[in-house]
């Protein structure tokens, strides 16, 4: 393979880092191969023991790293490093230093975020957007850096297939040592997209891995729907917590009735075929759960409203798991005082929402006007559906 020429460096820096909660000595050095290719090389100890260099190859974050969010493991993987290298007197971080957002820079890391936070765009659609690949990074300072560093071979700490191939493919000899995060609510998501974008050896299973058998189960039945609880990253793919089916829009009580009355560690999520009704979200938020997955990328704006109130993540993971063939749903559309209107394919269902009065009142009034409500289809435990008459929906609407 071909590398990139070395500039001159800048350097050496001796310094103390504070690591592993101690001052540690290490030699800094800089790197700039222009085009905004800056990289910085740090290490502790000796370079050339005969022993494989620990090594970490790190990609700039100003989240992660600089602001400490929770959100990705940047800053849980570096500052792992960093004290193992302390605490071991031996190791080398080669930093990019432009190689925010897989490469895009910072300014595109913003953007990322406020795509999917204001506009909730899912991954695909915001890497469209921006007109640029997944993980638009080019390692070849890093062979060039261990090249003239004369360090033959390294202790990757990593659990990118992508930087070992390249290290291998260079002629390096390479050990892998994994760098995972554990698992919770905030970094759930961003890690299992890395694993599926990008094919990382992470240990957990990702959302799509619970979903798929849901899905499958249901496939040609429109009206049949399942629900499971579980807890991801716990080595229990396809053995959840609880897992229940219905066709009559009743999961959430159907769940609670099996599930357990404790979790175990970890962070329990509801996976769902379908979208959520309103107020099933307070009782899965009551059986532990910190997040309600399905496999849809569009969720009505009032649908994540209510899930926020319910102090529940509503995560949209259409991806891989979108359905093959169109599966319609019933789509919240409005939230109104103790009733929660929604849609599917011209027809209406009506749920209580707090309030049986309320919900009884206009139940009432659809019996005695069909003319003007139209006919009732079915009923259920605190719902009914109409097929509606014309304007029904703004009856309903301005009747409340």
């Amino acid at each position: 393979m071909s590398t990139l020429p070395l500039p001159v460096p800048d350097g050496p820096a001796h310094l103390p880092l504070r690591w592993d909660g101690g001052e540690a000595p290490f030699v800094l050095w800089h790197f700039d191969f222009g085009g905004g290719n800056r990289w910085v090389a740090a290490y502790t100890g000796e370079l050339h023991s005969g022993e494989p260099m620990p090594l970490r190859i790190e990609s700039a974050c100003i989240f992660g790293h600089v602001l400490r969010s929770a959100q990705c493991d940047c800053g849980y993987q570096l500052e792992q490093a960093m004290d193992s290298f302390a605490r071991n007197g031996r190791g080398l971080l080669l930093y990019g230093v432009d190689q925010d957002a897989r490469g895009l820079g910072i300014a595109a890391h913003f953007a990322i975020y406020a795509m999917r936070q204001q506009e909730n765009l899912d991954t695909d659609a915001v890497y469209a957007r921006l007109n640029a690949p997944v993980d638009a990074r080019s390692y070849e300072p890093v062979v060039a850096i261990l090249r003239h560093l004369g360090v033959p071979s390294v202790q990757l700490l990593s659990n990118n297939p992508r930087r070992e191939a390249l290290l291998r493919e260079a002629g390096f000899e390479v050990e892998l040592a994994a760098l995972e995060a554990p698992l919770d609510i905030h970094n759930m998501s961003t890690l299992m997209l890395e694993k599926e974008d990008l094919g990382y050896r992470w240990s957990f299973e990702t959302h799509a891995d619970w979903l798929q058998p849901l899905q499958d189960a249901v496939a040609g039945e429109p009206e049949h729907s399942v629900a499971c609880l579980a807890v991801p990253g716990s080595g229990s793919a396809g053995t959840p917590l609880a897992q229940v089916d219905s066709a009559d829009w009743d999961l959430a009580r159907r769940l609670a009735a099996v599930a357990p009355a404790a979790t175990p560690a970890g962070t329990p999520v509801v996976y769902l075929t379908d979208l959520p009704r309103a107020d099933d979200l307070a009782v899965y938020a009551g059986l532990g759960a910190a997040a309600v997955v399905v496999p849809f990328a569009d969720l009505p704006e009032p649908l994540r409203e209510a899930a926020a109130a319910a102090g529940l993540r509503l995560v949209d993971w259409e991806r891989r798991n979108a359905y093959r063939a169109p599966r319609p749903q019933w789509r919240l559309e409005h939230r109104l005082p103790g009733l929660d209107v929604y849609g599917r394919e011209g027809r209406l269902r009506l749920v209580a929402a707090g309030s049986a009065a309320a919900h009884q009142a206009v139940r009432a009034d659809c019996e005695r006007e069909p003319a003007r409500y139209g006919t009732l289809t079915r009923t259920g435990d605190g719902w009914f559906e109409l097929d509606p008459a014309p304007g029904a929906l703004d009856a309903v609407l301005t009747a409340r």
